[in-house]
Parts: structure tokens; sequence; C-alpha cells
């Protein structure tokens, strides 16, 4: 069914029920629009009169005079100019109509695939992708933030996604381990970001397409994915057999130590965001366990781990800035504690008490009101 037909039909079929306002009739040749295929576009009837009278132009709905001359506009706003106190009729219809757009819009996608990590995120890339908003705190920083992804010495790292045209509507980092010993390949499809028009219609349908043409490109059977809890909720898993695949990766990747630390800035990472040294690199996996680098800074900037997390707040804090409290029997970050002088020990903040008259803390349990 062509989306012009889809659009018209459903404008009958509200014509039937809604009332029509008194502009219902200048409104002609609505259509997709061309600039933007989710929106759509119609030229009124005045101005297709004034065009023919002072520049005999006469309109037939080609895709130049479309894209020269017919106004574009959601959906919703055109059929509230089209009927009147029809609030909850027009918001269904709009609702039906532009998923349908959306829905259209992303049948005509494509895989790509692309090598240059840094020029993707900084979106230095200008000529092959139109960058969408898709909810990435990455997007768009200076391209020396992602100068790592080309010194990890263990991994090759890919975007792949999908694309309408040059609009990008999909897109992940694809990590690639090759066995030194054996040449077999581990992969791992990481957090797959979907453009801001289609989050809430069309996420776990573009989600899943990009899974499976990667799975089919890869010929592989299981890959692990960061997104897979969301991409089987519009499958059922008995129809579907994802062969164990899991949400986390079953490898780490490794960078030199020295190497690390020269790097200028660094990125925001959804998985591999834990590092610990080894002999001479610093390996990052999914464990948060005695950390030592965190990459979770979207200002480009590391974060030092001490291997410890402050069970009070449950951020990762540097071993120096823990107290070990005997009375709650848990870590605490220093801005979590308080000292406790006649303990000799600390608590949690809420659970100290302040006295007024001595000027030191209570632990709360010991106060007998």
């Amino acid at each position: 069914m062509e989306t012009k037909n889809t659009i018209q039909k459903a404008i009958d079929y509200l014509g039937i029920y809604a009332t029509k306002s008194e502009k219902f009739d200048d409104f002609t040749m609505i259509g997709t629009a061309i600039d933007n295929p989710l929106q759509v576009s119609y030229i009124s009837k005045k101005k297709i009169e004034s065009l023919l009278e002072y520049t005999g132009t006469k309109i037939v709905g080609t895709k130049e005079q479309r894209q020269k001359h017919f106004t574009s506009t959601t959906i919703s706003k055109l059929l509230s100019n089209m009927f009147i106190n029809e609030s909850d009729r027009t918001s269904n219809i709009s609702f039906d109509i532009d998923k349908q757009l959306r829905k259209d819009f992303c049948k005509n996608s494509d895989l790509f695939l692309e090598e240059d990590v840094a020029g993707f995120y900084s979106q230095e890339i200008t000529d092959t992708y139109i960058y969408n908003a898709n909810g990435s705190c990455m997007n768009k920083k200076p391209i020396s933030y992602f100068g790592i992804y080309d010194k990890f010495i263990n991994v090759h790292t890919q975007i792949v996604g999908l694309k309408v045209g040059k609009s990008v509507i999909a897109r992940a980092i694809l990590w690639t381990k090759t066995s030194q010993e054996t040449g077999e390949k581990q992969y791992f499809l990481d957090r797959i970001y979907i453009a801001r028009e289609f989050q809430n219609s069309n996420q776990e349908e573009l989600q899943n397409k990009l899974y499976n043409k990667i799975k089919r490109a890869l010929k592989v059977k299981q890959l692990d994915c960061y997104s897979l809890t969301h991409i089987k909720r519009i499958h059922s898993t008995d129809k579907l057999n994802y062969f164990n695949s899991a949400t986390y990766p079953s490898f780490s990747i490794q960078i030199n130590q020295d190497t690390f630390h020269e790097l200028e800035n660094y990125p925001y990472m959804d998985s591999f965001r834990w590092g610990k040294e080894t002999r001479s690199n610093i390996s990052f996996d999914c464990d948060e366990d005695n950390t030592e680098y965190i990459l979770e800074d979207t200002g480009g900037s590391y974060t030092e781990g001490g291997g410890t997390i402050c069970e009070c707040c449950g951020e990762s804090t540097h071993e120096d800035e823990l107290n070990y409290s005997d009375c709650e029997e848990e870590q605490l970050c220093d801005d979590c504690a308080t000292y406790i002088e006649e303990r000799d020990d600390y608590c949690r903040r809420d659970n100290a008490t302040y006295n007024n008259y001595s000027g030191n803390y209570h632990y709360q349990n010991d106060l007998d009101y």
C-alpha cells in the first residue's frame, strides 16, 4: 500500500465521522513530504490558482513541485486544521498514520559498516552520513575522545548500522576478537542506539532488524548483544532460537598501559567499561569488581577505580576514600560516611545524629529514646 494512499484513505475515513473545518477542501494533493518522509505535504487550491495565474505554472504534483511549492507539516497539525472538535478521533488517526510513515520509511533501510569509529562518533564524516540524535552521550564529541578505538591490541572495532539513503536510523559498535592461535573469531554487538524519531514506535523492531542483518553478514548463529533483552521482546523465544546468546561479552579487550596513559582523551563505554592492569596492558571487560580504571566520564577523562564500590550509594570509589564501618558492616565513601568519635567508627550519614551540646555525632541505634 502506497503511503500517499494510506494518508488519503485515513483522511477520507475520518471525514465520515468527524466534523470538517471550513478550510477542509483547500488542502489538496496530500502525500509524503519530499524533504522529510516522516511528515506530510500539501498545497492549497489558492496557491495552485496563484501559481498558474502569475507564473504560468501548472501544478501536477511532480517531485520537483512538491519540494518547491508544497508545505510540509506533521500529520497531527494537518488534521487539526482539516477537522474541528474531534481531538480524540484525529489523535488516533494521526498516531496510526505517523506509525505507518515511520514503518514505510524504515523498510528501505540498508546495512552499513564503518571502519572509522572516531570519524563517525565525532560526526566528521559528512559525505556519507546524516546523523540523527539517538540519546548517545558521545555523539559529536571531539575526535580525540575516540582515539582509543584504534589502540586496542586484540580486537577490531567497527560501527555497524542501518541507514535510509544517508540518514542513520540505528547504529552500534561491533567488537571482533580473533584468536592468534586458531583464527577463530568472537563477536559482541554493543548497545544498539536508535534515532530519536523511532524510539517510541520502532525501537525494538529496528534493533531486531540490525541484529539479524549483522548475524547474516557474519554468518553466525550466536551473537552476544547488549540490547538482546529488547530484541527478544518482539519475538517469542519459543519460535526463534538465539543459541544461548548473552547480553554481555565473552571476552575482554586490551590496550598497552603506556599507550592508554598517552591518550589525550577517553570515551564513555557501554560494555567494556571496567579496566584492570595486567603485566604490561590494561584489560577492559564488563566486570565491575577490582576495577582500577573506569571509562564512564562523558567529559573526556577516566575514573580511577580502587576495586571497591560504596555499599551505600553504589558509586565506584578509590580505596583511599573508603571507610569500613563496623557498626554498618560495609564500605562507605567519604560522602556517605560520618565519623562517630565515641565508637571510633563510621556509620551511614543518615544513621548519625548530631549533638548540639558536645558538637559530636552519635550512632542513632546507640541512643536511648
